[in-house]
């Protein structure tokens, strides 16, 4: 399967998660403010849960078959601006209140360099919201396959932050039954794609996922953090 190919699996499996894509919304939303700029938006899929928010929302992705399907996604939505392009290239008039960064930075070899010229288009004071893969001992066929330079710790993505000069805020695990998973995949089995039951039967419990994780997440297969552009 092409890192493509591998893409598009997730892509689809992730328009199928809705209870899923409701918890990392959830988790993210209070860090969402005036207008957003969101990197790598895919399909649309948190685009759509931005926008039905009430936030103003420019998303732009690499990929043009995406873009056409988020385009389409959200036809209706008002507030809502799609454009194609690659982001670490992109220059931007309108200066954001926040950007947001889904399962993306892991994807940008130079993740500094990217943060930092993201950072000159966020308003100072505005805040960069990132969802990443975490744990380097994760790392995988499952992340190759879908063109991952990297997995993340706590430590790392703040030097990150710091080396992009925006100040570290809140950063917490997410999705601690997922690691499991991963690593039996990836690591054990050497999957570069997981089987689609088992991502139906993650689907299902997430209700169980989120209320134990509200009482203690010790680690994650993700981190969600925020940073913020100095004043």
């Amino acid at each position: 399967m092409t890192t493509s190919a591998a893409q598009d699996f997730w892509l689809a499996s992730l328009d199928d998660a809705g209870r899923f894509n409701r918890w990392v919304f959830d988790r993210i939303a209070p860090c969402l403010s005036g207008d957003i700029l969101e990197v790598g938006c895919g399909t649309g899929t948190f685009t759509a849960l931005m926008a039905l928010a009430g936030h103003r929302v420019t998303a732009v992705d690499i990929n043009p078959g995406y873009v056409e399907k988020a385009k389409a996604r959200l036809a209706t939505q008002s507030g809502v601006s799609i454009v194609a392009g690659d982001a670490t290239k992109m220059t931007w008039a309108a200066r954001f209140d926040t950007i947001v960064l889904l399962d993306v930075l892991e994807h940008i070899e130079d993740d500094v360099g990217c943060l930092r010229q993201l950072a000159a288009c966020l308003a100072p004071g505005g805040r960069v919201v990132v969802k990443v893969p975490a744990g380097a001992w994760l790392y995988s066929p499952l992340d190759a396959a879908i063109g991952h330079y990297r997995r993340y710790s706590k430590k790392t993505l703040r030097r990150v932050f710091a080396e992009a000069s925006l100040v570290p805020g809140d950063e917490r695990y997410f999705n601690a039954a997922g690691v499991p998973g991963w690593w039996l995949n990836g690591r054990v089995l050497k999957r570069i794609t997981p089987p689609q039951e088992q991502i139906r039967i993650f689907e299902t419990i997430v209700p169980l996922l989120r209320a134990v994780e509200a009482v203690a997440r010790p680690f994650g297969l993700s981190i969600i953090a925020n940073a913020v552009r100095p004043i």
